[in-house]
């Protein structure tokens, strides 16, 4: 492929790169005074239009629909955008099927950032008519209901969608002959199986659990996972010292054996994706800085997430701090 295709689309990201907001930004609206006071130092940034007292989550909502809206304008490949946006439908289907399955509204739940509108999404839910979807998302979305309907768990929901939806992602990287696809999708995958494995084993669910919920075709074998799970942590790490997981795994299970929190897991494994994608800044021609961009961006708002409610609930400046994954910029 010719990666020059996307030189206008990266001098684009560039110029939309300098209005993130930045570390020093970050820090001052931990350390602001209360909500109102965070709230204005977001009005000179690309989010004041976005954000009010009464409804930021909304804001934020739209923040993101509209990331998703301009990166598909400004980039030649829709599939590089697809990879991404492909979670929001397996958001979007999970709380869907689960409103049909619950007899209760859970539209307001969604996110229409995916490559399926809502609304059309809405009513193939309703209908329980797949036939226009991708195939591989039609044959998970049927399992999903068939699964529930034998086991009466709203998790297998979960699990056999996210298994469809990342199933489909690798197939579109696989074909797109772009190996940067391919590089994101496998990191992503081993990165949740990581995250599962370390749940798992804390919670002793055992081998079979973590063959239901692993992903498949990451780069890190199967049987890694399955063969340890009742192991201890520091022998799994110890596996894996090789790969370029073993850093931010050791450092994630030190903090979680410190303070007894999970959450500490979700965040080195988080910081050692955005550590990832700043090698694209180094990229002149390619998908690297469009995918890098729109990670970057979803980080930059659950940030922005993570202090306006911390403020809204009076917490401490100290535990906000603790909860931020890196910034990229």
């Amino acid at each position: 492929m010719d990666n020059t295709i996307f030189a206008q689309s990266i001098a684009r990201i560039r110029s939309l790169e300098t209005k993130m907001i930045d570390k020093a930004k970050i820090e001052a609206m931990v350390e602001s005074r209360d909500f109102n006071d965070c709230l204005r130092f977001l009005q000179d940034t690309q989010y004041g239009s976005y954000i009010t007292a009464s409804n930021y989550e909304e804001g934020l909502k739209s923040a993101t629909i509209d990331i998703y809206k301009e990166m598909y304008k400004i980039c030649p490949l829709r599939e590089v955008v697809d990879i991404l946006a492909l979670r929001y439908d397996s958001h979007n289907i999970k709380s869907l099927i689960k409103g049909k399955l619950a007899g209760i509204d859970t539209l307001y739940l969604t996110v229409d950032a995916g490559t399926i509108p809502v609304d059309r999404l809405n009513i193939m839910v309703k209908e329980e008519n797949f036939r226009d979807m991708p195939k591989t998302l039609r044959y998970y979305v049927e399992k999903a209901f068939e699964n529930y309907k034998n086991s009466q768990d709203p998790q297998d929901i979960d699990i056999t969608i996210d298994k469809g939806i990342y199933e489909y992602m690798l197939e579109i990287a696989e074909s797109s002959k772009m190996e940067y696809l391919l590089d994101i999708v496998k990191l992503m995958i081993d990165t949740i199986n990581i995250k599962s494995f370390i749940r798992i084993n804390i919670q002793e669910r055992g081998r079979d659990f973590m063959q239901k919920v692993l992903l498949p075709k990451g780069n890190l074998d199967k049987d890694l996972f399955l063969n340890n799970i009742t192991d201890s942590l520091e022998s799994f790490a110890n596996k894996i010292m090789h790969t370029d997981y073993f850093k931010w795994v050791k450092e994630g299970l030190g903090e979680y054996i410190k303070k007894g929190d999970l959450g500490s897991i979700e965040k080195y494994g988080d910081n050692y994706i955005i550590d990832y994608l700043k090698k694209a800044k180094l990229v002149s021609f390619g998908p690297d800085p469009i995918i890098a961009y729109i990670l970057a961006r979803e980080n930059e708002i659950r940030a922005i997430r993570i202090i306006l409610t911390g403020k809204r609930n009076d917490v401490s400046p100290d535990i906000i701090r603790e909860r931020l994954r890196d910034v990229y910029v």
